[in-house]
């Protein structure tokens, strides 16, 4: 950090540069929230992986400004005189096509990110196919959680008859009693079963 003869600044601007930043401390005082508001505030400004983006520079199109990152913009507006005209207009519209283009960004980002999760996937998953007529067991999902079912429970049910293949990966299954399921079955939730 250097000294504020460093900065170059007349005593004038360096007095309202001081009293901006007193201000902004005094407007962003973020000890009145709720701890729960700043986690999530810190969840919206924070760079998202999957994306490339945080929440708040798509909505907004701009990254986030806290007021930490404002001493340098306040710095260079009191050393320097805006001379050139501003057309507010034609700043508004270069903004939106850049809002547009961070939303292609995302997207495209976001593509990439759910093949590569699909592709991770699918190098784990084993290539499970069943025939018209083969006895397997279903998953039992809804009592999967720890708690949900005792030591010797089954979490297996069945066993089932394939009755047709439904889709790419799904079946529906008809119990022993000759009772159709209602819904398919994806594969992941059957296993062969051995009598």
């Amino acid at each position: 950090m250097g000294n504020i003869h460093s900065l170059d600044l007349h005593d004038s601007d360096l007095v309202v540069a001081i009293e901006i930043v007193d201000t902004a401390s005094r407007l962003y005082k973020f000890d009145r929230f709720e701890p729960s508001a700043g986690a999530v505030w810190a969840d919206r400004v924070t760079f998202k992986k999957s994306i490339g983006f945080s929440p708040y520079e798509l909505v907004y199109g701009k990254e986030v400004r806290l007021p930490l990152n404002n001493l340098l913009p306040v710095y260079k507006f009191v050393t320097e005189e805006v001379s050139e005209e501003v057309n507010f207009m034609e700043d508004r519209l270069m903004a939106l096509a850049e809002l547009d283009e961070f939303g292609r960004e995302a997207q495209e980002r976001n593509l990439q990110r759910q093949q590569m999760v699909k592709a991770l996937h699918d190098r784990k998953a084993c290539d499970m196919s069943f025939e018209e007529g083969e006895w397997v067991l279903k998953w039992n999902a809804k009592d999967q959680d720890k708690g949900k079912h005792g030591k010797f429970d089954a979490l297996w049910l069945g066993p089932f008859i394939i009755l047709e293949k439904s889709g790419e990966n799904s079946y529906y299954l008809q119990d022993t009693d000759g009772q159709v399921q209602e819904f398919s079955v994806h594969t992941q939730y059957l296993k062969h079963f051995l009598y």
